[in-house]
């Protein structure tokens, strides 16, 4: 079979999805692997947000079938840069010789001295900032810089000649980098009367603002080719307020800014940008000002899990003391001040104070089954919540102790309690899974008025938008899951909204309306180990904090279009590059084998690593 049937029957059973794990083909004198996946992060701006690519890759035998499963810890070390996609000739190679897709444009492609290439190369692309995966890395097998040209223009002619073809994915082709322009990517993104090219290279680091390029320096970069009457420039900067080296354990809070018309590179937004807070809430993170609680709520998880497992991992004491000695304390302070006795130095109930940590654990209207929770769910085993739950009962049944319960208090404990009060009832009996149960309500009871109290301190909601959460539940095992499952929602909204407050002090009025738009939002969501946020903000309402944080991320677009003649440039600036160079067979081997060692990461926090991506899009000539 010739090259051009191959290649072309290759394409065409990959752009109708009829493969997998790629196609396998011969180009000249190379072996190539073309495959179609999903467009990976780095490369989906410069895709134009589509979600699959055509890969193209040098063909190694363990390639097959796994074009980009291979991951590995390899940290970041070079910086990424996409350059116009019209290259310069050298070595007396024209860009007119290899003019092959009759587009009106010159083709970009071009050849290079022919130089030995002895060591596989990897290229790892780090998705540190990809909240569902957390940190992975994809490795890629590049094509030799001084093939690549001629591969890209035989690809390019074939699919220009695809007329049948509905669907045009983008194809990329994955480059060594060691080119004159350390090109790392070369894409084309056709269909039926466009052509769109891009590259993609490597260059930096820079080692203050005053080496950056000048938006100047831009602007003349993108209408030097082509014809250009009106050039239109956005930014996009997003700015880390709670950082997370992992993603995973750990939550964050983040900005993403977007204006027009910015005067200079890494200038802060406008009063009018648009904003928007990305919180990203990992309950288990000891940071939160809420953790306490969902200590407790786990706890609590534990307890319910146990009825149906018939397993209870009970608490680990780390104090001295014992439930017997904590349950005396709490009869003494009944008997001295009466447990709705509020603290003197208690200065009131708002929700500034609850997060800083001072009211989380203590409600004014707390009651005695309330308190009973705090300690017993640090009971080390069955035997103990039985003997501590029975001290309790007889010295309420002996008058030692007269507490107080709501009235609207229905747990069993809580109705027990009740009625010795009055010389009503007797001495429960407490067999079997009783004592759990009575754990199990209390815990819930008391954990449920501890979120209802919070989020209405401050009126930032009201009951009924609290009702679907905090339904009334039996004690059965499905039905205490579900209301366990009901309170870790509440406790997801409630940290995402207090991180809000606490790291961006939003203004009071704005609060009620996040903290709807988070609660409606876990109303549709599954529990998981991690939930992420996008709410819009008013620039102006955290616009001071700008002064003091420093970007993450700086990009500028400029954009222009002439006819069916349009361009795209865009300045991304980084203080962490996002894609490694791995330069060795022995390192490739050992990628391979899964030993590759994770190297010390460079932050760059003293650098900024540039990144240009730039397209070209005109209209195909008719055949």
């Amino acid at each position: 079979m010739h090259d051009k049937d191959e290649i072309r029957g290759a394409l065409l059973r990959l752009l109708q999805g009829k493969t997998d794990g790629g196609e396998v083909m011969t180009v000249g004198e190379d072996q190539i692997i073309i495959s179609r996946e999903a467009c990976p992060a780095v490369l989906l701006s410069a895709n134009k947000n589509l979600p699959e690519i055509l890969l193209v890759q040098k063909f190694t035998q363990h390639k097959k079938g796994s074009s980009s499963s291979i991951t590995s810890s390899v940290s970041c070390s070079t910086p990424v840069a996409v350059r116009n996609g019209h290259a310069s000739s050298t070595n007396g190679v024209s860009n007119d010789d290899l003019d092959v897709t009759g587009s009106p444009l010159k083709c970009p492609f071009m050849q290079a001295k022919m130089e030995p290439n002895d060591a596989p190369f990897t290229i790892v692309l780090d998705f540190c900032g990809n909240k569902k995966k957390g940190k992975i890395n994809l490795t890629y097998i590049p094509i030799p810089s001084t093939r690549v040209g001629l591969i890209a223009s035989k690809l390019n002619l074939t699919l220009s000649k695809l007329q049948d073809v509905d669907e045009f994915v983008p194809l990329w082709l994955v480059c060594d980098g060691k080119d004159v322009q350390k090109t790392l990517f070369m894409g084309i993104h056709r269909t039926k009367d466009t052509h769109a090219r891009i590259l993609i290279t490597s260059g930096g680091p820079y080692y203050s603002m005053e080496d950056l390029p000048s938006l100047n320096h831009l602007m003349e970069q993108h209408t030097a080719t082509g014809p250009t009457k009106r050039v239109d420039s956005s930014v996009e900067a997003t700015y880390s307020v709670l950082a997370s080296e992992d993603e995973i354990r750990s939550s964050s809070l983040s900005l993403t800014c977007c204006w027009k018309q910015p005067l200079t590179l890494l200038s802060s937004p406008a009063p009018d940008a648009q904003a928007i807070a990305n919180v990203h809430v990992v309950c288990g993170d000891p940071r939160s000002p809420v953790h306490q609680m969902y200590l407790e709520l786990s706890v609590l998880r534990g307890f319910v899990k146990g009825l149906k497992t018939g397993e209870v991992s009970w608490y680990v004491r780390e104090n001295s003391n014992t439930v017997a000695e904590e349950l005396e304390e709490v009869f003494t302070s009944i008997r001295d001040k009466g447990v709705r006795t509020k603290r003197e130095e208690d200065g009131g109930c708002d929700f500034d104070m609850m997060i800083e940590g001072k009211f989380l654990n203590w409600r004014q209207n707390m009651d005695f089954t309330d308190r009973l929770w705090s300690i017993l769910m640090r009971c080390e085993s069955y035997q103990e919540l039985k003997d501590s739950l029975n001290l309790v009962f007889k010295a309420v049944a002996g008058e030692e102790v007269r507490p107080q319960i709501h009235v609207r208090n229905t747990t069993q404990v809580g109705s027990v309690v009740r009625n010795l009060i009055r010389g009503r009832g007797s001495l429960p009996q407490l067999r079997d899974l009783t004592p759990l149960l009575m754990l199990i309500e209390i815990g819930y009871e008391k954990l449920k008025r501890d979120y209802i109290n919070i989020f209405q301190a401050g009126d930032l909601v009201t009951g009924e938008q609290l009702l679907w959460f905090i339904e009334d539940r039996s004690s059965n095992n499905e039905d205490m899951v579900s209301a366990v499952d009901q309170l870790e929602r509440l406790h997801v909204a409630l940290q995402a909204v207090v991180a809000l407050r606490t790291y961006l002090s939003l203004p009071w009025a704005s609060m009620a309306h996040f903290t709807d738009q988070v609660l409606n939002q876990m109303k549709e969501e599954e529990l998981s180990g991690a939930h992420s946020f996008s709410l819009k903000l008013d620039a102006l309402s955290v616009h001071q904090q700008f002064d003091s944080m420093k970007e993450d991320t700086w990009e500028v677009s400029l954009h222009s279009q002439e006819g069916m003649y349009s361009k795209l440039l865009v300045c991304h600036i980084s203080h962490r590059p996002f894609i490694s160079l791995s330069l060795t067979a022995a390192d490739f081997e050992d990628l391979q084998g899964g030993e590759l060692k994770e190297e010390d990461e460079d932050d760059g926090d003293d650098k900024y690593f540039c990144a240009f991506i730039s397209s070209i899009t005109d209209k195909l000539l008719q055949y």
